[in-house]
């Protein structure tokens, strides 16, 4: 293999790949990213066999074929190079890259043994504007569970196809995020789809402009591709029954407050800083036009927040985790947030306000028990 180009076009394309590695990888292959060059293009592909990440750039390749360099060291020396020309040659044993007056060697495995793509027939297409996509995983796989302990299905996030309707959902347990959105084009048939919500980070970190294509590929049904520019995103779908989250969600409240989500968010911020215990409990009291938030701890004090809101039902006091109800409003998309309830052991519901995404974006807490 032998090819120039630009020396930041792949350095990207590495950077990029080379953050799907698995540093602890028990098989020296896995921890080598794999090049490939054919016809004035130059692919590199890392993976860790249950998320794979390949990237394309544009090269002027002098002879076709394939090599393997150690991700981290690739990486490290593409990262500090000028933006120059580089000229790389692979063979199974070596790579060796020169820039201007300055030459490397790496070692090299062979391209054989590295993992091949997967493949099989399309089951299942979906095509989505790339935007919609990136706002929507976003606001829902921070949700996700990140215990290996709770099982792999609640470290996915649900994907529900059905006619020209995408719904994301993720779920650790204690809270829900759920997230409804337009495909570009209907769905030939429903579909379910547990995606580990690691690899639907790395579609929103590298997904550009224009339209993502996703398909569903194997026998079994167990790979997802999402195909973005000139990156390809590869995950392998998780196999189990996704918990009904339809009967999480409280089919009425009857108490609601509408409290600006700035204002809101920057009290719980200040009170979970005292609270800052592993519950990390705050209490919201509701009453009249004021929502009051306060916090103690043996150690750090105590909190008190007041701030204006529009309320309608009975007053209530219900108690929450700081750090999971500061996540959630993070991620909601409007200037006011409106948060609906039953009662103090009832869970609790929050969206936008107002706007488009009142109706396409929700979250469900579980209260603590004060």
């Amino acid at each position: 293999m032998k090819f120039s180009c630009n020396a930041k076009d792949i350095a990207g394309a590495v950077a990029a790949a080379s953050k799907v590695v698995n540093a602890h990888t028990t098989m020296p292959i896995l921890g080598n990213v794999l090049l490939s060059a054919r016809k004035g293009r130059v692919s590199v592909r890392a993976t860790d066999l249950e998320l794979t990440l390949e990237n394309a750039f544009n090269a002027e390749v002098t002879e076709e074929g394939q090599c393997t360099v150690p991700a981290r060291l690739f990486s490290g020396y593409l990262a500090n190079l000028p933006a120059a020309t580089l000229e790389m040659t692979g063979t199974p044993s070596k790579a060796t890259l020169k820039v201007e007056r300055s030459n490397y060697e790496f070692f090299a495995l062979p391209a054989e043994e590295y993992p091949p793509l997967p493949e099989g027939a399309a089951s299942q297409e979906f095509r989505i504007e790339a935007k919609a996509f990136r706002d929507a995983a976003s606001a829902v796989t921070f949700a996700a569970s990140g215990e290996e302990a709770r099982g792999p299905v609640l470290m996915g996030t649900l994907l529900e196809l059905d006619g020209a309707s995408l719904t994301m959902v993720a779920t650790d347990g204690y809270r829900l995020a759920r997230y409804q959105l337009a495909l570009t084009e209907p769905v030939k048939q429903p579909a379910r789809l547990i995606v580990p919500a690691r690899a639907l980070g790395e579609v929103v970190r590298v997904a550009s402009a224009g339209t993502i294509e996703a398909t569903v590929l194997g026998g079994q049904a167990n790979q997802l591709v999402f195909n973005t520019g000139d990156v390809k995103v590869i995950a392998r779908l998780i196999d189990g029954q996704y918990p009904n989250y339809q009967q999480v969600i409280p089919k009425e409240f009857d108490k609601r407050v509408i409290a600006s989500t700035e204002k809101l968010l920057g009290s719980l911020r200040r009170a979970e800083v005292v609270a800052g215990d592993r519950a990390s409990m705050v209490k919201l009291a509701m009453d009249g036009t004021s929502l009051v938030i306060t916090a103690s701890s043996d150690t750090a004090g105590t909190a008190y927040e007041e701030i204006d809101v529009e309320r309608s039902g009975d007053p209530l006091t219900i108690a929450f985790n700081a750090k999971y109800l500061v996540e959630i409003l993070n991620h909601v998309g409007s200037d006011t947030v409106a948060m609906s309830f039953q009662g103090a052991l009832n869970p609790g519901a929050m969206r936008p306000a107002s706007g488009e995404l009142a109706e396409r974006q929700l979250y469900i807490l579980m209260p603590l028990r004060q």
